[in-house]
């Protein structure tokens, strides 16, 4: 089965280059710093785009073990100071990590192309007409509403993202359109939108798994996301499992941990790399992608 797809304009899938999505935050509370753009985000947009090939644009953060949660008044205002000339500048599409259907309404309106729903469009299920109506591209993360202890974790994944993916084709989402991430870094459902943090060992619910644990289990299981035919995002970037297994306290400091996994999920099939260095990122990515070419017998 040869997986294809499209991120806006930009075709993802195999026989295709690994595509490099860069990260542009408008929230001030994001958990690494150096992607916060909220002075000149026009500028960091245009800098990012020479080594990217979409921009995921954000205006709260998601991270799940810090306190970020702002309005949808709030997310609205930072959007609409900056992402209009954001799309009107650069020539590559542009993505909005948000998972609020009046937010993503108005990015589409505007010119977003792809909306980046890391909650699989399960907080708000409405989220997939907005999607539809646009005929825009969709990431949906694997999120469940409950956990499920025994259960593999890969089969847990698989059967959230199964559910997000026949929700929006059942509501007139084009199959092609839609990008699967497996959710590292991110735990079970929050119970609605609301300010949310997530502590402990065992945040997906199993005292089997340590939620860093479980993250390094679902990168080395990648390849099992095939079975869904849909293109494979995956955002590793400086999160806290790498952090945790090389012992250093920021995000700052794990950069070389960040681009040998983003590395080793592009060997293991990711067709997107969401990124917050994308310049180090699609080195990377092109030495995994001339690795893998040369195991499964094709020219580099």
């Amino acid at each position: 089965m040869v997986i294809r797809g499209y991120l806006g304009s930009l075709p993802v899938g195999d026989d295709l280059p690994a595509r490099v999505m860069a990260v542009i935050n408008l929230s001030p509370e994001s958990f690494y710093k150096g992607s916060v753009a909220d002075e000149d985000p026009v500028e960091r947009a245009l800098c990012l785009e020479r080594h990217a090939d979409v921009i995921d644009v954000g205006a709260m953060s998601t991270a799940p073990y810090l306190e970020t949660w702002v309005p949808p008044e709030k997310e609205l205002e930072r959007l609409k100071k900056a992402l209009p000339e954001i799309i009107k500048s650069v020539k590559i599409p542009v993505s909005v990590d948000t998972y609020r259907p009046q937010v993503a309404e108005y990015a589409l309106k505007v010119g977003a192309s792809i909306i980046n729903d890391v909650t699989g469009g399960k907080l708000y299920p409405e989220m997939c007409r907005i999607v539809a109506d646009y005929g825009a591209s969709v990431v949906l993360m694997a999120r469940e509403r409950e956990p499920r202890p025994g259960v593999d974790p890969i089969t847990r994944v698989l059967d959230a993202l199964r559910d997000s993916v026949t929700h929006f084709e059942k509501c007139g989402v084009d199959s092609g359109r839609i990008v699967v991430d497996p959710g590292v870094g991110f735990p079970t459902l929050p119970p609605g939108d609301q300010p949310y943090v997530v502590k402990g060992e065992h945040r997906h619910g199993d005292p089997q798994w340590p939620w860093w644990k479980w993250d390094l289990y679902i990168l080395s299981r990648l390849p099992s996301l095939r079975v869904l035919g849909k293109p494979i995002l995956v955002g590793v970037s400086r999160k806290s499992f790498l952090r945790k297994i090389a012992g250093v306290a920021t995000p700052d400091e794990v950069l070389p941990a960040s681009l040998a996994a983003e590395a080793l999920a592009v060997y293991k099939g990711a067709h997107v790399i969401r990124t917050h260095n994308p310049a180090e990122t699609r080195q990377v990515v092109r030495l995994a992608e001339a690795l893998r070419s040369v195991e499964l017998g094709k020219e580099v």
